[in-house]
């Protein structure tokens, strides 16, 4: 089955461009060449999530670190106010917000290899800053590290409408690929989970060829460790703006498609999917980024007393346990029997039902070794369940608009969503341990609603009827499109209620419609 897909998949990028090379080799050797194309076609594209969580994510696990390497300022206070530290937090947190609307509205208009090209180099040059951050003081350092963050930050916000865009364009632009739409989309999105893992894993490493295992800790060591671990992030945003500027070409479908965007018509037909996918990108990330800016706190409560290097290992242990979740879901997000409004239904859910079980009975679950178990497991599985949704906010966002909007409408989702992550990050900060399994809940069961009432099941529709539909309310005749895209199949709950689908005349509106040049353009 997973052969079928690899050589379906790597067929579908090479349609046009196989070579008699390819032809002519062996069976063994043309299989492991198809893997390879089929690899590169995510992977590198990829490129950019996977940077943002080696970077982003990198906050939660260096924390411990800064805390032994400058204990005066962050366990005594000294220089460092609670507020200022947080500020690490808050900084790339706003950072992701202003570059997701603004790069996204500027990708829509100068095209997404230029728009990739753009936020490589910023985080290029935000990379180097926090590689090099020093000063005077441990307020100075962070002061910078900070302002490196926050531009970070908006280099890889702008990362997630481009990357998401370009995937779904990608994978629209050929035949072959259209049914495996989600899987190309949710593919690139799962380098993410690779970022933070080998981020873990560099800092490990560090530490252990340094000696520095505890409880005693060098301030030269531990300086090496986060500094080297920010350096050779630089390698891979080296290689992808190298890429980017000589070999990345242009989405032709954005090519076919780039016009002056009316953003008004865009929320005036799309509110009711512009709000589910921000509210349900919103309740994701206070879930989310919640616990892994917190996951040193999370880890410290199913395992306790824990000193730096166990502490970054169970750290190691959840991410590599997460990554799971971003495969299954990548290859099971075009099946009938998933699709993208259950998985994300199904995320939320299990979230909500497992932190409930962990919120509620939290004292006699952490009261003994046994309860502790079971603690953990119910943690773990979470991660794997979690991914699910992490996967569908990404993905939705790109395919519930038109083309000519979609970098402007996923980049304003997914700022919203980074508005939950600073949501949480002020309000996780005030609250006990037990009380954030149960904020972490609550957003589930607010994502689970989201989902029943704004977002539509639209995994067997082509995203050309939804620009057809787009074309005929540009021309202000939305009421003369019958297509597919107003199937009530494959509109939400709110829009059949609005009456969206009322127009739907079958499925033979859409050979109807493809023969409109009005209409098709």
């Amino acid at each position: 089955m997973m052969k079928q897909i690899h050589d379906k998949t790597a067929e579908a990028d090479m349609e046009g461009t196989e070579n008699s090379v390819f032809a002519a080799a062996p069976p063994e050797r043309g299989r492991l060449a198809r893997f390879g194309r089929w690899v590169w076609s995510w992977a590198v594209p990829g490129l950019g999530m996977f940077n943002e969580s080696y970077y982003i994510f990198s906050v939660g696990n260096v924390k411990p670190i800064w805390s032994e390497q400058y204990p005066a300022c962050w366990k005594e206070g000294v220089g460092c106010s609670e507020s200022f530290l947080h500020a690490l937090n808050y900084s790339q947190v706003a950072g992701l917000c202003a570059g997701m609307i603004a790069l996204g509205l500027i990708v829509d208009r100068i095209g997404r290899k230029w728009g990739s090209v753009t936020t490589a180099l910023i985080m290029f040059i935000a990379g180097v800053l926090l590689t090099a951050a020093d000063g005077p003081s441990a307020r100075a350092v962070f002061a910078l590290l900070t302002a490196a963050q926050a531009l970070f930050g908006f280099g890889c916000g702008g990362e997630f409408p481009v990357a998401a865009a370009s995937a779904s364009e990608r994978a629209e632009s050929s035949e072959k690929l259209r049914s495996l739409r989600g899987q190309t989309t949710v593919l690139v999105f799962a380098m993410q989970g690779w970022g933070n893992i080998l981020n873990l894993a560099v800092l490990l490493f560090f530490l252990g060829v340094q000696g520095q295992t505890g409880p005693q800790y060098s301030f030269r060591a531990l300086s090496i460790t986060w500094r080297m671990q920010y350096a050779l992030g630089l390698l891979p945003i080296i290689f992808m703006l190298v890429y980017r500027i000589f070999y990345l070409k242009e989405s032709s479908v954005w090519q076919r498609k780039a016009s002056r965007r009316k953003l008004w018509l865009t929320v005036r037909h799309y509110w009711h999917r512009l709000l589910g996918t921000a509210l349900g990108w919103f309740a994701w990330d206070f879930y989310y980024y919640g616990n892994k800016l917190f996951q040193s706190e999370f880890i410290n409560v199913i395992h306790p007393g824990q000193s730096l290097v166990p502490l970054l290992e169970y750290n190691l242990l959840n991410s590599s346990v997460a990554l799971f979740g971003y495969y299954f879901a990548a290859f099971t997000i075009d099946k009938v029997w998933m699709g993208r409004r259950r998985m994300q239904i199904a995320g939320f859910a299990v979230v909500f039902v497992l932190f409930l079980v962990c919120g509620l009975a939290f004292y006699q679950l952490t009261a003994t070794q046994q309860g502790l178990q079971g603690f953990q497991a119910m943690y773990y599985i979470s991660s794997v369940f979690a991914q699910f949704v992490n996967a569908t906010t990404f993905l939705l966002a790109s395919e519930l608009f038109p083309t000519e909007n979609r970098g402007m409408a996923h980049g304003i989702s997914a700022a919203v969503g980074k508005l939950g992550a600073l949501s949480a990050d002020v309000i996780m900060g005030q609250v006990d341990d037990r009380m954030k399994f149960l904020l972490s809940a609550a957003a589930g069961a607010l994502g689970v609603f989201v989902t029943l009432a704004f977002i539509p099941e639209i995994t067997a529709l082509d995203l050309k009827d939804g620009d057809m539909r787009w074309e005929a309310i540009k021309r202000g005749e939305a009421e003369t499109y019958t297509g597919e895209a107003v199937n009530p199949a494959n509109l939400s709950w709110c829009e059949g209620l609005l009456g969206v689908g009322k127009a739907y005349k079958g499925r033979q509106s859409r050979t109807e419609d493809a023969n409109n040049p009005a209409a098709a353009e």
